[in-house]
C-alpha cells in the first residue's frame, strides 16, 4: 500500500468558510495604513495583527503538511502491524484515509497541533508528539515569522513612500499627512486597495507553500517516520506557465535529510505552484530507486534548478 497524493493547501485553505486569505488582506491593508499615516501606536498594533494571522495560516500549514506525512506513513505501516495487532492496523488504515483538512476547522494554531496528536494511531503518537513540539516552539517565539515580517515590512514601506510622495508632489506639506481632509485614511485605502489585495494573496499563497513544505520535511525527518518515508520529490505543475528554473526540478528525488532541500523545497519564487511530495519505501521500491543496501538512489541536480533570482525559499513576504 503506498502514501496517497497530497491536497492542494493553497485552494483548500482559501476555500475554507474561516477565510484565513480574506483576514490576511485585512490585516495587511491595516498595517499599510498605519504606516502611510505615521502613527507609531497604530503601526505596532497592526503589526502584530498581521503577525498573528500570518502564524495561524502558516502555522496550520505546516501541521497539515505534517499530517499529510503521518497519512503516508500509517499507510505502509498498516501493512507491517504483527499479527494479533488487527485493531492497530484499523487504525492506520482509518487515518490513512481520513480526510486531513479536517484540521482547518479548528479555531487555532495550538488547537490544530493538539488535533494532530489526538487523531494519529499509537504507533505514530511519538512522531506526531515530537513534531508537534517542534512546530510550537518555532511559532511560539515567532521564530516562524522573521523572514516574512522582514519582508512584508520592506514592501509595505515602499509602497506607503511612493504614496507620500505623490501627496507632497500635489503639495501636501509631509507633516501634514494623515491629519489633511485631502490625504486621510479612506484615501490611503481607495488608492492602495488593488496593490494590497494582490500582494496580500501572493503572500498567503507563497507563504503557505513554504509552510507546508516545511511540515512534510520535518515530520519526514523524524527517526520513526523516516524509516517509511525516507525521501521527498520536486514536482511542478508541468504546464506552459511553470518557470523553466522550476522545471528542471521536476522529478528530483532527494533522501529527507539531504541539505539541498533548505533551497529547493518549494515554493521556489512568488505564486509558485510547486510541491514536494513523499515518496514511501513501496514508492521507492517500485520506482527502483532503492540500492542493495536500502538506501535511496538520489537524482543529480540539474545545474539550472534554482530558485527565482531574489527570492529565499522558506519564507517570503
Amino acid at each position: 500500500m503506498t502514501a496517497s497524493r497530497d491536497f492542494d493547501i493553497g485552494t483548500m485553505l482559501e476555500d475554507t468558510n474561516l477565510r484565513l486569505a480574506d483576514r490576511y488582506v485585512v490585516a495587511f491593508r491595516e498595517y499599510l495604513v498605519a504606516v502611510v499615516l505615521k502613527d507609531a501606536t497604530q503601526t505596532r498594533a497592526a503589526r502584530l495583527r498581521l503577525e498573528e494571522v500570518v502564524k495561524e495560516s502558516m502555522g496550520r500549514a505546516e501541521v497539515l503538511g505534517a499530517v499529510s506525512v503521518l497519512r503516508g506513513a500509517a499507510s505502509v505501516l498498516a501493512d507491517e502491524v504483527p499479527i494479533g495487532f488487527t485493531a492497530e492496523r484499523g487504525n492506520l488504515l482509518r487515518f490513512a484515509a481520513s480526510p486531513a483538512e479536517k484540521i482547518l476547522h479548528r479555531v487555532t494554531f495550538e488547537e490544530a497541533l493538539e488535533d494532530m496528536v489526538s487523531r494519529v494511531p499509537f504507533t505514530l503518537r511519538t512522531s506526531a508528539e515530537r513534531t508537534a513540539a517542534k512546530i510550537a516552539e518555532i511559532y511560539s517565539n515567532n521564530r516562524g515569522l522573521i523572514v516574512f515580517a522582514k519582508s512584508a515590512e520592506d514592501a509595505v514601506t515602499r509602497r506607503a513612500q511612493d504614496l507620500i510622495s505623490s501627496a507632497i508632489r500635489e503639495g501636501i506639506p509631509e507633516r501634514e499627512i494623515g491629519r489633511s481632509i485631502a490625504f486621510n485614511v479612506d484615501r490611503v485605502r481607495t488608492e492602495t486597495a488593488a496593490w494590497t489585495e494582490g500582494y496580500a494573496r501572493m503572500a498567503f499563497r507563497t507563504n503557505l507553500g513554504a509552510s507546508m513544505a516545511a511540515g512534510k520535511l520535518r515530520q519526514a525527518r523524524d527517526p520513526d517516520v523516516k524509516k517509511v518515508i525516507p525521501a521527498m520529490r520536486f514536482s511542478t505543475a508541468g504546464d506552459v506557465d511553470t518557470r523553466p528554473n522550476h522545471q528542471a526540478a521536476d522529478g528530483v528525488i532527494l533522501s529527507v535529510d539531504n541539505p539541498a532541500w533548505r533551497w529547493l523545497r518549494s515554493p521556489l519564487g512568488y505564486n509558485c505552484r510547486c510541491r514536494v511530495d513523499f515518496m514511501s519505501l513501496p514508492d521507492l521500491r517500485r520506482m527502483g530507486r532503492l540500492d542493495a543496501a536500502g538506501n535511496v538512489i538520489e537524482s543529480k541536480i540539474p545545474h539550472n534548478a534554482r530558485p527565482d533570482a531574489g527570492f529565499r525559499p522558506g519564507g517570503s513576504a
